[in-house]
């Protein structure tokens, strides 16, 4: 991370698992280590697709399992559904794509 606080961003697929369900998504994701808090925060946006939709009606606000395809799995939530039709997503702790 720079001194000028640039964040660091991912763009690519992104798995978002509940249980048996597992959906692919485009996103673009970006994160920074918040100095209040000492943790690493990262957010960013779903595109619109049917199966996200459908994926958020089943899991709701419960955490999720929150992957780059080939990567470890961790935990975040997704968000408010916003105009486009996409959902937010974020976390706490370590990011999704190794390089946030």
């Amino acid at each position: 991370m720079s001194a000028d606080h640039d964040h660091d961003t991912y763009e690519g697929p992104l798995e978002l698992v509940a249980g048996d369900e597992v959906v692919t998504v485009a996103a673009v994701l970006s994160g920074v280590l918040q100095p209040i808090d000492g943790a690493y925060h990262w957010q960013g946006r779903l595109a619109p697709t049917d199966e996200l939709t459908a994926f958020a009606t089943l899991v709701g606000r419960k955490p999720i399992g929150i992957r780059v395809p080939g990567s470890e799995e961790v935990g975040g939530r997704l968000g408010e559904r916003n105009p486009w039709g996409g959902y937010r997503v974020s976390g706490t702790g370590a990011p999704p794509a190794a390089h946030l």
